[in-house]
């Protein structure tokens, strides 16, 4: 792994700390270890899916419906 750049000091640290210790690691712990970044990857995706999507519905039934179409009130 390349020198780290003092910018990213602690990211690559951390980097360079994870690919020490599944190196350490027996094969098929270390393709388990890529199973679960992989998972938390897609973990991550369908989140950021999701927020995209409300976000998305969001500006759609603000753009359909005004303030004045709300069918509540502050009583």
């Amino acid at each position: 792994m390349a020198d780290c750049d003092p910018l990213y000091s602690q990211a690559c640290q951390q980097l360079k700390s994870i690919a020490t210790r599944v190196r350490s690691l027996p094969e098929h712990l270390q393709r388990e270890a890529l199973h679960y970044v992989e998972y938390l990857l897609q973990r991550q995706d369908a989140a950021r899916d999701g927020r995209e999507w409300a976000d998305a519905c969001a500006v759609n039934l603000h753009a359909a419906y005004g303030d004045s179409d709300a069918v509540y009130d502050a009583e």
